[in-house]
C-alpha cells in the first residue's frame, strides 16, 4: 500500500490517503510516530500498527459514547464514521462493545417502549427507533411483548393537553386533531375521543 497523500486538516490533524483513497484522520504526532511520508510504501508491520491504533481509538470512543447514554449499533456506527475511521475499525469497535453486552438493540427497544409507550403512539415510537437504525421487524417483535393500548395512551394524552391548554372546543377542535395526528395516532381514534372530550 502506498501513502498517496497526507492532507492537513486544521492545526492538529492530517487526512491519510492510501492508494489514492481516503483512509482515516490522524493526529500529526501519530503520523510522525508511524513514520508516514507521502509516496512511501506502507509495510505490513506499519499497516498493522496503524490499524491497531485506529481500532483502539474506535473502541474508546464507543465506550465513551455509551457512558453518556444507551445507543443502538447504528448510532455507534454513525458517530464513529464522523471520526473518519475505516469500516474495519468501526465494525471491530461495535463487535467489541457488543461482546460485553454494552450495546444490545433488543434491550434498547424494550427500554425505549417501556419509557415512551405511555406517552407516544406506536407509529411515532416506530419512526423514532427507525431513525436509530432499528429494523421494523425487530420493533414489531418486541412491541408484541407489551400490553399497550394505543387508545388508552391517546386518552391520557388528550387529558394532559386539556390540563395544559384548556378544554376541546369548536374553535380549537381542528388544531387539536392535527396535533395528535402529527404524533402518529390513528385518525379515527383521535376523532372519536376528541368528540367525547369536546365541550358541548
Amino acid at each position: 500500500m502506498r501513502v498517496t497523500m497526507l492532507e492537513p486538516v486544521g492545526r492538529k490533524q492530517i487526512r491519510l490517503y492510501l492508494d489514492e483513497e481516503r483512509y482515516c484522520l490522524l493526529y500529526t504526532g501519530e503520523a510522525r510516530r508511524l513514520g508516514l511520508k507521502e509516496n512511501m510504501e506502507l509495510s505490513e508491520v506499519q499497516k498493522n500498527e496503524l490499524d491497531s491504533l485506529l481500532l483502539h481509538r474506535a473502541k474508546l470512543k464507543a465506550m465513551n459514547l455509551l457512558k453518556v447514554s444507551d445507543r443502538t449499533k447504528e448510532e455507534i456506527r454513525s458517530r464513529l464514521k464522523c471520526l473518519e475511521l475505516p469500516d474495519t475499525c468501526i465494525e471491530g469497535a461495535v463487535s467489541y462493545v457488543e461482546g460485553y453486552h454494552y450495546i444490545d438493540d433488543e434491550a434498547y427497544v424494550r427500554h425505549y417502549i417501556e419509557f415512551r409507550g405511555a406517552s407516544k403512539s406506536r407509529l411515532k415510537i416506530k419512526q423514532e427507533l427507525s431513525q436509530k437504525g432499528i429494523s421494523p421487524e425487530l420493533f414489531e417483535r418486541i412491541w408484541e411483548e407489551f400490553d399497550l393500548s394505543e387508545e388508552d395512551v391517546l386518552r391520557e394524552q388528550i387529558k394532559k393537553r386539556i390540563r395544559q391548554k384548556g378544554p376541546v372546543t369548536e374553535a380549537n377542535f381542528q388544531k387539536t386533531l392535527a396535533f395528535f395526528a402529527r404524533k402518529g395516532f390513528p385518525f379515527h381514534e383521535i376523532l372519536e375521543n376528541l368528540k367525547e372530550f369536546k365541550e358541548q
